[in-house]
C-alpha cells in the first residue's frame, strides 16, 4: 500500500456532508443558545433536534464511503 495514497470524495457526498454541517450547527446553536437564526415560520415543537439529527443522518454517507475505501485498500496485498 502506497503512503500517500488520497481518497476520493465524490462530490454529491461532500455537498451533502456540508448541508448537514450547516444544519447540524444550527440545531445546535438553537437548541443551546436560542440564537434565533431559524424564522419563526419554520419553528415546531423541539426542531432543534429535528435539525440535529437531519444534520448527522446527512453526514454519515462521507463517513461511510471514507470508512468504507480505507478499509478496502487496507485489504489490498
Amino acid at each position: 500500500m502506497k503512503e500517500n495514497s488520497t481518497i476520493k470524495i465524490p462530490v454529491p457526498l461532500l455537498v451533502l456532508d456540508i448541508i448537514g454541517a450547516i444544519l447540524l450547527g444550527l440545531g445546535l446553536a438553537e437548541w443551546f443558545a436560542d440564537t434565533g437564526l431559524v424564522p419563526e415560520r419554520l419553528q415546531f415543537e423541539s426542531y432543534y433536534i429535528a435539525m440535529v439529527i437531519c444534520g448527522i443522518l446527512f453526514m454519515l454517507p462521507l463517513i461511510i464511503h471514507i470508512v468504507r475505501t480505507t478499509v478496502l485498500r487496507r485489504k489490498e496485498p
